[in-house]
């Protein structure tokens, strides 16, 4: 199998455990608010990826090496902090907020936008060429997700909320744009390790600020209930450690434009478990939406000479 293969392979991966991510933060938002949320989520992350570090370097190999080789000494920060900016910490906060300022269908379609950010990072950034059958895919993947949130419910906007979700576009685009030039120094451990680091003590703060006056109920009485750790376990562990792990690693071996494109999947996955698991029902136009989503991001992935020379390369 290619390297180039491995790569598609996490980045579906990734967008597939996002997709689900939905179904446990919408019962979580149930019990708290969002900043209660993202802090517990990420600070818990923080928390598994210092003792995967932990067992990693207390596991030894046959040689007698650590089984995880993590360092942060010595090495460039400048990117892997952009990335921690720009994602969750920018990211997460403007995806909130601009929701809370339109409808969750007019935030979906314009979030729905980062592969055509992807695309201009890619020139403009990364000075890559891109396609025009990479273009076709992006701007089509886009009308999938609209047309699957169209029936949903009103495309209710507001000017304050389309500049916020902007700069969510923008943050998530920029995401993969410093996961590769990071790449260059850290592993995928290493930089998802500085992102929820950053992610923990923004929203750990924010969290405190927001809820002042109110622990009692938004932070202590959540944090017993069982459902609500059900719900973080999954955010936390699969959602961020592993989700941000596999687009790392993914992100260091295709394209911005290519990475950022799959982003649309999980607006296909959380259809689908919506339906499976929420009994929501499921429309022809969201049956329409999702069929062209899925066939964009495979149209734009294959590439036959490409992979060829991928596979001769891994020979």
């Amino acid at each position: 199998m290619s390297i180039r293969t491995k790569a598609l392979i996490a980045v579906i991966t990734g967008n597939t455990i996002f997709g689900f991510s939905f179904l446990f933060s919408k019962v979580a938002l149930q019990l708290t608010v969002p900043s209660v949320l993202l802090a517990v989520r990420f600070l818990t992350a923080f928390v598994v990826l210092n003792l995967i570090v932990l067992t990693g370097r207390l596991i030894k190999k046959k040689n007698g090496e650590p089984l995880i080789s993590f360092s942060l000494r010595g090495k460039p920060l400048k990117n892997v902090l952009l990335l921690a900016l720009f994602q969750p910490v920018i990211y997460f906060m403007a995806e909130s907020y601009g929701i809370k300022y339109t409808s969750s269908a007019f935030a979906g379609t314009i979030i729905a936008v980062i592969p055509i950010m992807g695309l201009v990072f890619d020139v403009l950034i990364m000075h890559e060429n891109v396609s025009r059958k990479q273009i076709i895919c992006a701007l089509a993947s886009v009308a999938g997700v609209a047309v699957t949130t169209l029936g949903a419910e009103g495309m209710k906007s507001s000017a304050v909320g389309v500049m916020i979700l902007m700069a969510a576009v923008a943050a998530g685009a920029l995401f993969y744009v410093f996961s590769k030039k990071a790449g260059e120094y850290f592993d995928p451990l290493e930089r998802t390790y500085v992102m929820f680091g950053a992610g923990s003590v923004v929203y750990v703060c924010f969290a405190l600020i927001e809820c002042a006056g109110r622990y009692d109920r938004l932070i202590l009485d959540v944090t017993a209930m069982p459902q609500f750790w059900v719900c973080i376990l999954y955010l936390a562990v699969m959602s961020s450690v592993i989700a941000f792990m596999a687009l790392n690693f993914g992100s260091s071996y295709v394209s911005v434009s290519e990475a950022s494109l799959f982003a649309n999947l999980t607006t296909v996955i959380s259809i689908i478990a919506g339906v499976a698991v929420l009994n929501e029902s499921f429309t022809v136009p969201q049956a329409a939406g999702a069929a062209v989503i899925i066939a964009s991001v495979y149209i734009s992935s294959v590439d036959p000479a490409r992979n060829k020379a991928d596979e001769l390369s891994s020979r």
